[in-house]
């Protein structure tokens, strides 16, 4: 869906809604419903916690909407911080059960990457913009 947008002097431009990281979706998207065919007509077969690939999906999602925050303001601040951080969380999530690694063992990692994702937003400016800079 989009709607028309003034802009200066007369002009309109198209604004799309869905973000620009929507098309990187949905390539996503048309690769795994190729490969659920593929594996469906024989051609290919996918073993395993292969499911868990969806939650790499729900992780690119939270790094797009932190990518996106950053770019808008020059600084992640609290929503750009916080998609980052969950970005991170599911990203370990889904790596523990797509190589079915033992749960036990490497929790941890979750715990890891929610400090990454602190350290790396308080970095790139995560406290908001400075005066000055």
């Amino acid at each position: 869906m989009s709607d028309m947008t003034p802009v200066t002097g007369g002009e309109r431009r198209m604004r799309h809604h869905g973000g620009e990281g929507s098309w990187m979706v949905g390539v996503i998207l048309i690769l795994l419903g190729g490969a659920f065919m593929l594996e469906r007509l024989g051609v290919i077969s996918m073993v395993g916690n292969w499911w868990a690939i969806f939650i790499y999906l729900a992780a690119l999602a939270s790094f797009g909407n932190a990518w996106r925050a950053y770019r808008a303001h020059g600084y992640f601040g609290a929503q750009g911080a916080g998609s980052l951080i969950w970005g991170l969380a599911l990203a370990v999530v889904a790596s523990i059960f797509l190589f079915n690694l033992a749960w036990g063992v490497w929790w941890p990692a979750i715990v890891i990457a929610v400090g990454v994702g602190m350290v790396v937003s308080y970095g790139f400016g995560g406290r908001g913009p400075r005066n000055g800079v």
